[in-house]
């Protein structure tokens, strides 16, 4: 993790051994009350989810309310459609489908004045070659990243896929600074040949992003941290010395928070509320 001075920053921050610190988002599972109050009372920053579904990326009211609801947590994410989206398909008009639903994501999390989107590797396993796909994927996401503001930074999450190698490749050849990877740790858990350590292993400092949930190991659960069968305090320690640069954020029920927090402390890691400005 990354030393930071704690009288110029703001927000919630996890760190282990008291003097390294990493920003800490809650999701809101599409509805910003729930988390809000405990982001607003405690620092925490917010991934908005809500924007993955393509109603409420076409809902202007949706998005005017969001942006009022939330103005001033941060640090802010926002969570884009990933449903039937294929970044690097052989065929150019599933890409163009692709390219406009991220455009239209893109500019919601302008509105809202995000400084971090979530957005899907896409790649559905066994459906694509990687000699193909990978250069697709490069300059798709390439094109993209033309058109992103110069403050936000883009977070490729993996959903299927059964290991890290085509998700580093596409973020290597990309190679832009505003590109990394949103490890989600139950994906990898639930989905992949390897482990979740296999994976942090592999991407090390492309991690930018996390994505914490557990699971039993065959279905994408959500549960709180330790209802599964995640190996936590190995996790916390791998993505530590891995991707210290990477910021974290809780993606489960608003129930669970306070379950998984207690067994974040318990792999040594601390959330608390840095000093305002």
């Amino acid at each position: 993790m990354v030393p930071v001075d704690r009288d110029t920053m703001q927000g919630a921050y996890a760190s282990r051994g008291g003097d390294a610190l990493e920003a800490f988002l809650l999701c809101d599972s599409t509805d910003p009350q729930s988390v809000l109050p405990r982001c607003r009372a405690e620092g925490f920053g917010i991934e908005v989810q809500a924007f993955y579904h393509p109603a409420a990326l076409a809902d202007s009211n949706l998005v005017d309310a969001t942006a009022e609801a939330i103005e001033g947590v941060t640090p802010l994410s926002v969570h884009g459609p990933f449903g039937d989206l294929c970044p690097g398909s052989f065929d150019p008009m599933v890409r163009d489908l692709a390219r406009l639903r991220l455009e239209r994501a893109h500019e919601v999390a302008v509105r809202l004045d995000a400084e971090h989107i979530v957005l899907h590797h896409g790649y559905v396993p066994h459906t694509s070659p990687p000699s193909g796909w990978i250069p697709r994927s490069r300059d798709f996401w390439r094109a993209l990243l033309d058109r992103v503001t110069a403050k936000m930074r883009v977070h490729l999450e993996n959903l299927l896929e059964i290991d890290p190698e085509m998700i580093a490749a596409v973020v290597d050849e990309v190679d832009r600074p505003n590109l990394d990877i949103a490890l989600d740790i139950g994906h990898a858990h639930c989905r992949s040949r390897g482990s979740v350590l296999d994976w942090i292993e592999a991407l090390g400092a492309r991690i930018g992003y996390v994505h914490l949930h557990d699971n039993c190991g065959k279905e994408d659960e959500h549960l709180a941290l330790g209802a599964g069968t995640i190996p936590l305090p190995e996790v916390c320690a791998a993505l530590e010395e891995r991707a210290p640069r990477a910021l974290w954020a809780l993606e489960v029920a608003a129930d669970d928070v306070e379950p998984s927090l207690g067994v974040l402390s318990g792999c040594g890691v601390q959330v608390e509320q840095a000093l305002p400005q």
